[in-house]
């Protein structure tokens, strides 16, 4: 008899306001019309922090740990006004202003730092991408796509994403919202 619970795909995401998702999938939908089909092309716009698998009991516990984190983090407006285009990397992503790059730097490692688990997947570096596993053609294509990129929102919503096995996309499942309060000495991070 196999007792093992059944893990689904998840991903702990910094989630943007409605504007900064629709400002976002413009930008998806002029790298379509240009190059055609493309990884991520569905995707809505988020901010990775990490992927994980877990059954319905370590999905709880992850979500209890989440909701601590988000009431010791302070919401920040941020702005992602750099495009990257790399052959490298086959990706086209927006990254931020130095001010809001250490910002979601220090979220990304104070989640980071307190889901440690041997089943998780690290980030990167915060982005946001407009394409990925595209081709070194396709990149040329997109190399003058777009003028001055600004997208800016109040970074104050966490999610947590559940892979959709039939769409191969991930769903929000639950959103948490940072409130910025200090931690008292009677809270202690929860390591998984």
């Amino acid at each position: 008899m196999d007792l093992k619970l059944k893990k689904d795909r998840y991903s702990i995401v910094v989630y943007p306001h409605r504007e900064a998702i629709n400002d976002v999938k413009v930008l998806k939908d002029i790298l379509w019309y240009k190059v055609g089909w493309y990884n991520s092309r569905n995707s809505e716009a988020h901010i990775t922090i990490i992927e994980f698998s877990a059954d319905h009991y370590e999905l709880g516990f992850y979500k209890k740990c989440i909701e601590k984190i988000c009431s010791s983090q302070r919401p920040q407006e941020v702005t992602f006004d750099y495009l990257s285009l790399s052959k490298f990397s086959q990706a086209i992503v927006l990254l931020p202003n130095d001010p809001s790059k250490l910002y979601l730097n220090d979220l990304l490692k104070a989640f980071r730092k307190r889901l440690k688990s041997k089943n998780n997947i690290n980030g990167s570096n915060a982005h946001i991408s407009i394409g990925r596993k595209l081709s070194s053609a396709q990149i040329d294509q997109a190399e003058n796509l777009y003028d001055n990129i600004n997208i800016a929102f109040n970074c104050d919503t966490i999610a947590v994403r559940k892979l959709d096995e039939i769409t191969k996309q991930f769903v929000v499942i639950n959103e948490f919202k940072l409130t910025g309060n200090p931690l008292n000495h009677h809270q202690y991070p929860l390591l998984y």
